[in-house]
């Protein structure tokens, strides 16, 4: 092929023609652009790496109090351990057979504590009480033990089943939202705060504090509301002022302390006091 330029008809020159078509660059401009975008891609996913990196153990550690909270307020389930034992007990759990009770034994709810004629069973409840008293010829189910941690307060939830007999008990201050309920055959009894005696026929003696009662009569439910040195009498029924034999409420153990009646049978130096029920209680 000719590479000179011809002439045509007209005068005019003919552009040369090339056989190969000429290789196009780009610009130097977009070469520096690219590899700036390249580096600036490279230094933000350095900085990503570093900030997953450090948000790991923050997350971490949101998600472990998270967890923690969590299992604060979970419901735990409570404990009766005996702490005194005059005359012979014994127990059933979960309505299973009937075994000899010992001091320390350590009850869950479901079970059932019987006492045999001038015997006492000293119950250690803990955040669920904390003591009770289980008097002699008595059966006591403990149907629920249960506490829950809300921040500062302790919601607890305990309901005995009083089928027979009487069980003196001593109840501190609970939140607002808490529940403590004896249950016997004729009525409901609801404590707050409180020092109480309380019969499976359906009598309450508070010696401190108040507790609600619900008394059924037939098919009709009675309220009362019996406060400090009073007594709900279902003979009447209707509150009444307490006798002092009524009121005779020894001191029970102490909840961390060295139990004080801790008696081997047929040693047990027992004092029985006169009393309007002619039930004996052991010497504090």
């Amino acid at each position: 092929m000719n590479d000179e330029p011809n002439s045509g008809s007209g005068g005019q020159k003919i552009r040369r023609k090339f056989k190969y078509p000429i290789d196009i660059q780009p610009p130097p401009t977009t070469v520096a652009a690219n590899l700036s975008m390249i580096q600036t891609r490279s230094k933000n996913m350095k900085y990503v790496g570093s900030f997953t990196r450090m948000m790991v153990p923050v997350g971490v550690a949101l998600v472990a109090a998270v967890l923690a909270g969590s299992v604060q307020a979970q419901t735990q389930q409570g404990q009766a351990q005996v702490r005194g034992i005059k005359g012979s007990a014994d127990y059933s759990d979960g309505g299973g057979a009937w075994m000899p009770l010992t001091v320390n034994k350590v009850l869950k709810q479901g079970s059932t504590i019987r006492t045999a004629g001038e015997s006492e069973v000293d119950l250690y409840l803990a955040k669920n009480g904390p003591s009770a008293r289980v008097l002699q010829n008595s059966t006591l189910g403990l149907d629920k033990l249960l506490f829950e941690r809300t921040g500062a307060d302790v919601v607890i939830e305990t309901r005995l089943d009083l089928k027979a007999g009487r069980v003196q008990g001593k109840v501190d201050k609970t939140a607002a939202a808490s529940i403590y309920q004896v249950k016997t055959p004729r009525a409901v009894a609801a404590i707050h705060g409180t020092l109480y005696d309380i019969s499976a026929d359906g009598m309450v003696v508070v010696k401190e504090g108040t507790v609600n009662v619900d008394y059924l009569r037939g098919a009709e439910t009675l309220k009362f509301v019996v406060n400090e040195k009073q007594t709900f009498d279902p003979s009447i029924p209707g509150v009444r002022a307490a006798t002092q034999p009524e009121l005779n409420i020894p001191p029970f153990t102490p909840g961390l302390g060295t139990p004080t009646l801790v008696f081997e049978p047929g040693k047990e130096p027992y004092v029985s006091p006169t009393n309007a029920k002619g039930t004996g209680t052991s010497n504090p």
